[in-house]
């Protein structure tokens, strides 16, 4: 006969859980136990190589913080030069290096000559492996180095074989030595957020037929801690006449657990962004924004997904922090017009969307419901039994937040000095205010969880409603700087990676380029009031730079509002005119032959075409390179030209959305 499960039986196994993890937590502090749920994906720190493709090849941008890391090839492959790169890039960036120099071969001349700065690094010729290890746990224990480099494992020669006699044996000595270095230094380095380097040589081993006879000294423990592995082989030897002069290298990465996530894509029918492999594999998407031949948007629905199994891909590192993942035959369209991606170099202009999509006649709420949902997106919270709260320090934007709320049938009560603001429903009334949150889909959610709302995100949508929307958001979650150069930026901040690159394609649809990055805030150690700041999310940022688009930003939505009034302020100082604005102000290097012909044959000169430019052309004596934009086709002069011209060519060159 069985027994029956007590009702209560998981109730107690969930307690008995709780009891156990904060025992833990107690004894060995918060974070030694957790559910990978609860933790935000971290985005692995990197030191950059010094080389742009091996730092694309390893996916995050370089050499991993806080990983061990093998370098490994041939004698004279370049093992050395591509530590003492990364070493240089470190120093580059205000960190400190250490070079633990076992062979006590470093040539200082030569490292110099690479960029490295020898008066600040730290260097270590010790005499046995022991010492050398230790010299590195110490130096990582510290807390203070960013890269540590040891030169090379083979000549890490354990004491006991030192003070022993030529002909002696010492079986597995020097691999349990690398085995207990590792050990004691992987969790260390973790913490610490330094990266280390081992560079080793290869051996051979006897009598293999089939395989490859390659091999590395110092055990196999190496080989499992490293987070990534670089096999250096030289390839080819650059010469002057007969005279070597250097060496062309291929670095193949053999082991890297440190990929970057797939490319996001789009959805504009929905307004969320996917990972290519939730497409793929989950079906994920319905729609994706497409470019015909002539440069215009169109919305295509996806018809099929095919799975293409693995391939070579290139990752394709853009201006601005944007990366794009495709096969070396996928078709991106540059200024030269469309060409394989493989056939790209650095330095080459790609498209990149100008304007997306617009806007319609569709109200499904009023102008004041939308800014409603801005601010509570922004500074708001939903969910739960407790009142509806908008958090503020400006008591204009509480003021407005608290009519509209009294309207929907909710009674605003002030708390914490004012800056709170709690809506509870009134007795006998309905709740409008709970309704519309449900509505737009923002109950519940938290701050990494919150998105704009799907039916303000269609493309029939009223101008006037997103722009009511992103004033909440922006007036809430956004900011204003100025760079040393005295330009002027501004944008959004928030936790949820959708929501901020939601509003990077909102803004698109009035032209205003963006970009959509993110700060770790748990990679630098914080301190607030003597107390150390832990669980730090991931801080979503959606930039705004160049006049340009700080202009049209403040054209498109309300600047009633104190971040607002500040914008419109410093877009009034007379010492913006001198900045270019951003790339976005550029014509593709392809239309300048056809626009200058198309004005000689109008029998215009330099001289007329900047008389109808007025202020900000250039100087008429240089041609029309100068008067137009140098080195580039400004397309702010030639929207003048083409609407005093009247002219339909200009008109169709400047159609273009990319």
């Amino acid at each position: 006969m069985t027994s029956k499960q007590p009702k209560g039986k998981p109730v107690e196994r969930d307690k008995a859980l709780d009891m156990a993890l904060g025992q833990i937590e107690k004894q060995f502090g918060k974070g030694a136990v957790m559910r990978m749920g609860e933790d935000a994906k971290i985005k692995v720190a990197s030191i950059p190589t010094g080389a742009l493709s091996l730092d694309l090849a390893l996916g995050i941008g370089g050499l991993p913080r806080g990983r061990v890391v093998e370098i490994f090839g041939p004698e004279s492959s370049g093992k050395t030069t591509v530590a003492l790169h990364a070493i240089a890039e470190a120093q580059k960036a205000g960190g400190i290096a250490a070079f633990i120099d076992a062979e006590h071969a470093l040539d200082p001349t030569y490292a110099t000559a690479l960029g490295v700065d020898m008066d600040a690094l730290l260097v270590s010729q010790p005499d046995t492996g022991e010492q050398a290890l230790e010299i590195t746990d110490m130096l990582v224990r510290s807390g203070a180095v960013d890269i540590v480099v040891i030169d090379s494992v083979a000549a890490l020669t354990p004491r006991a074989e030192i003070e022993g006699e030529m002909g002696d044996t010492h079986v597995g000595l020097q691999a349990r030595l690398m085995s207990q270095a590792l050990r004691k230094l992987a969790g260390t380095l973790n913490r610490s957020r330094t990266s280390a380097i081992f560079i080793n040589q290869l051996r051979e081993k006897i009598g293999v037929m089939f395989g490859s006879p390659e091999t590395t000294p110092g055990g196999r423990a190496l080989k499992f801690y490293s987070s990534v592995r670089l096999d250096v082989r030289r390839i080819e030897s650059l010469k002057d006449g007969t005279d070597v002069v250097g060496n062309r290298v291929r670095v193949k990465v053999v082991k890297n657990k440190c990929l970057a996530a797939g490319t996001n894509v789009f959805d504009p029918t929905t307004g969320l962004t996917h990972a290519i492999e939730d497409i793929i594999d989950r079906e994920a998407g319905a729609a994706v924004w497409a470019a015909d031949k002539a440069g215009q948007f169109h919305i295509r629905p996806i018809v099929a997904r095919l799975n293409q199994g693995e391939q070579q891909v290139l990752t394709l590192g853009i201006r601005g922090g944007g990366t794009l993942r495709v096969t070396p035959d996928h078709l991106i369209l540059s200024e030269d017009g469309w060409c394989r991606a493989g056939e790209l170099s650095v330095g080459d202009r790609v498209a990149r969307p100008r304007r997306v999509g617009g806007f319609g006649e569709n109200r499904p709420i009023p102008a004041e419901h939308a800014r409603m949902l801005g601010y509570l997106i922004g500074d708001g919270y939903v969910g739960g039994k407790t009142p509806i709260a908008f958090i503020n320090a400006q008591e204009s934007l509480r003021e407005d937040a608290k009519t509209i709320a009294t309207a929907l049938g909710c009674k605003a009560t002030s708390r914490h000095n004012g800056l709170h603001v709690a809506f509870s429903h009134r007795p006998g009334e309905k709740n409008g205010l709970l309704e519309l949150c449900r509505w737009a889909e923002i109950y519940g959610h938290l701050a990494p969880e919150k998105r704009i709302p799907p039916s303000l995100m269609t493309q029939d949508v009223a101008e006037d409603l997103v722009a009511n929307l992103l004033f909440g958001i922006f007036e809430s979650d956004g900011w204003i700087s100025r760079e040393r150069a005295g330009a002027i930026r501004c944008g959004f901040a928030t936790t949820s990676e959708q929501l901020a690159r939601q509003i990077h394609w909102l803004l698109l649809r009035w032209g205003i380029s963006s970009h959509v990055s993110v700060h770790q805030p748990g990679e630098r150690r914080s301190v607030i009031a003597g107390r150390p700041v832990v669980g730090k999310l991931p801080c979503w940022q959606t930039r705004i730079s160049g006049i340009d688009n700080a202009r049209r930003f403040a054209e498109a939505i309300p600047t009633w509002g104190p971040r607002g009034q500040k914008l419109a302020e410093c877009l009034a100082d007379p010492a913006l005119r001198k900045h270019r604005g951003s790339q976005q102000v550029y014509l593709p290097t392809n239309a300048w032959e056809p626009v200058v012909a198309y004005l000689e044959n109008r029998g215009l000169t330099p001289a007329t075409v900047a008389a109808i430019v007025g202020d900000g052309a250039g100087d008429p004596r240089g041609g029309f390179r100068q008067v137009l934009g140098s080195p580039r086709l400004r397309r702010d002069r030639l929207e003048r030209i083409a609407e005093t011209l009247d002219s339909k060519f200009l008109q169709e060159v400047l159609a273009d959305e990319v």
